[in-house]
């Protein structure tokens, strides 16, 4: 085989691939709307008692009226103080409100937690976060406009809180997916949305049978997005706006890291066919160089790399730039190191990785 070719050929697909997710970028999402339905924010919460107050903080102070929504926090059998945390802030909050998840033989985790409190939940729109998150004042205001009548589905951005090299590099990682995921949606082919920002119509979820009625998925998110969407009764919006930016925490170690990118990588199993297509493209675009290297052929090799390079920093520049977080590019070198590490062993990590662990379970 001509390698050489071959690796031209693959730069050439990465190229174009990264211009359509620009040309992504600049299309219309947003429809400008006024809505002002009742929203029920829905938090699982298990053993989050270090990150349950600055969540539930940021969550109560809103600029959307405190009489148009509630807050449902639902114990994931926690065996901290999560039960106390949310006994104290109910005296507080009339509108937070308080359960604890039920065993179920049909879905387990996380995606039982969301469905034993989306069932009390009485909002015309449910918004997920995570414990470990905290949400802008404008969060549920600039997602609840966004509800006119032909939207069922909003999917939103997180990055984590970043410090240092180690966290900025996933802030950076989380960036590029979810510019991706944007991106795509924009242009008609909806892959996903991150689960600690997203929100939909109760009506859409209860139509699509909810989580009880859909396949368990390490990634449940993933699978209610997709139901949803697939359901084709419902518009779906995808907005990059630093209004309903989200902050997570970053994983604290190498250790966490990998088990988190072995959960998403399960979960993507699932994927669509383009999504499929945008990963195999990605896939030998960080493998083919160093083929070519391996033979020998340096220039050609660090010129390609070169050309992913200023590709993937263009793409990331629109993104950052549109949700005010530029200064995250100082991370940029560090993070395509990563990248490479990162996309060549992740098919490795999700075959071979084993079950996954995840807040103290197995799957």
């Amino acid at each position: 085989m001509n390698f050489e070719l071959f690796l031209i050929l693959v730069t050439i697909a990465y190229i174009l691939l990264v211009i359509v997710f620009i040309l992504g970028l600049r299309k219309p999402r947003d429809n400008n709307g006024n809505a002002k339905p009742f929203v029920s924010v829905v938090i699982a919460a298990r053993n989050e008692e270090t990150n349950l107050p600055a969540c539930l903080d940021s969550v109560l102070h809103q600029t959307y009226p405190s009489d148009l929504f509630e807050v449902i926090v639902i114990n994931d059998n926690s065996t901290d103080n999560t039960v106390e945390i949310c006994t104290a802030y109910m005296k507080e909050h009339a509108n937070l409100h308080f359960t604890h998840a039920t065993e179920n033989t049909k879905i387990r985790g996380k995606a039982n937690a969301l469905a034993c409190g989306i069932d009390i939940a009485v909002g015309e729109v449910i918004l997920i976060t995570d414990a470990d998150c905290r949400v802008p004042p404008t969060w549920i205001e600039h997602t609840a406009r966004r509800y006119t009548p032909d939207v069922g589905l909003i999917g939103g951005v997180t990055l984590p809180r970043n410090t240092d090299i180690f966290t900025g590099v996933q802030s950076l990682d989380w960036a590029f997916t979810l510019a991706m995921a944007a991106s795509t949606a924009a242009l008609g082919h909806q892959h996903g949305s991150i689960g600690n920002n997203l929100s939909f119509r109760k009506k859409a979820y209860d139509e699509v049978g909810g989580y009880r009625n859909l396949k368990f998925s390490v990634t449940e998110d993933y699978t209610i997005v997709q139901a949803i969407i697939n359901s084709k009764k419902w518009n779906y919006l995808y907005p990059i706006d630093p209004l309903v930016l989200v902050v997570t925490e970053p994983c604290p170690n190498f250790k966490a890291l990998l088990r988190q990118k072995h959960r998403w990588g399960k979960g993507a199993l699932d994927m669509k066919p383009t999504g499929f297509l945008i990963f195999v493209i990605g896939l030998l675009m960080h493998v083919s160089p160093f083929i070519v290297l391996y033979w020998g052929k340096v220039v050609l090799a660090a010129t390609t790399l070169m050309c992913k390079f200023t590709m993937d920093y263009i793409f990331l520049y629109k993104f950052l730039k549109k949700i005010e977080k530029k200064d995250l590019l100082r991370y940029f070198y560090y993070f395509e190191c990563y990248f490479i590490f990162y996309v060549i062993f992740l098919p490795l990590l999700v075959f071979f990785g084993g079950k996954v662990k995840w807040k103290g379970r197995t799957y």
